[in-house]
């Protein structure tokens, strides 16, 4: 793959990110995946009942990387059953590495894709996504799983908005909320409020104790639902 083009090569490892998250999703336990839609308040009537299919995705995410409740990821369930071919997109995918972080949107990159610069841990990351490239402006946070399986990073195929009220939530903990979802208010790429909160003090701290914390992602989608960003939600 190597000797492939960024835009090559990035074709290659969607294809087999698709292939093998689907695989991995199909391992998740009904146990596994009561817990995570409970814990995104999108369990009704004995199944998964979401809003949106980004609400649908979360949950899924959930159960395939970091489970909440001490389930086994399901990626791991597949890593143990999986013998993709030496050197192929199949293997780099199936064991690169997956972090969950918060990320403002950089400039396009001149190799393809575009900058993310992680809020958490303050990397810039070359990011490998035709639709984030196309459709994100710069300044805008998100939050994602990248999976690191080439020089580049690419999203495990969730991106939640975040806006400040999302921030605030998450550097302050605030408790989850369980009645009505709020309504939709678009992000904007370089928000004041957004600048505000990341220049106060201690922030940058907090963030960084946040990108260790395993149940961000839960968190922040969870979160992210509660605000609307991701539609309205069945029974509530």
């Amino acid at each position: 793959m190597s000797d492939l083009s960024p835009e090559a090569r990035y074709a290659d490892l969607t294809e087999a990110r698709g292939v093998l998250l689907n695989a991995a999703a199909r391992r998740i336990p009904l146990v596994s995946l009561q817990a995570q839609a409970r814990a995104l308040t999108l369990w009704r009537h004995n199944q998964v009942e979401p809003g949106s299919e980004a609400q649908l995705a979360c949950v899924m995410d959930l159960g395939v990387f970091s489970p909440i409740g001490g389930h086994k990821p399901a990626l791991e369930r597949l890593r143990g059953t999986a013998t993709p071919p030496p050197g192929s997109p199949d293997e780099a995918v199936l064991n690169a590495t997956a972090r969950f972080s918060l990320f403002k949107v950089g400039e396009r990159d001149a190799r393809g894709g575009l900058t993310l610069h992680d809020l958490c841990s303050g990397e810039a990351i070359w990011l490998m996504d035709r639709h984030l490239a196309e459709a994100s402006l710069p300044g805008l946070l998100l939050a994602a799983r990248l999976l690191h399986a080439d020089e580049f990073a690419l999203t495990s195929g969730v991106v939640v908005p975040v806006d400040p009220r999302v921030l605030l939530h998450l550097l302050e903990n605030r408790p989850h909320t369980t009645g009505p979802v709020g309504q939709l208010v678009e992000p904007r790429p370089e928000d004041p409020l957004v600048a505000q909160l990341l220049a106060e003090d201690g922030v940058p701290e907090r963030l960084a104790e946040l990108g260790r914390d395993p149940l961000l992602a839960a968190n922040t989608y969870r979160t992210v639902i509660d605000l609307g960003l991701l539609g309205p939600v069945p029974g509530r």
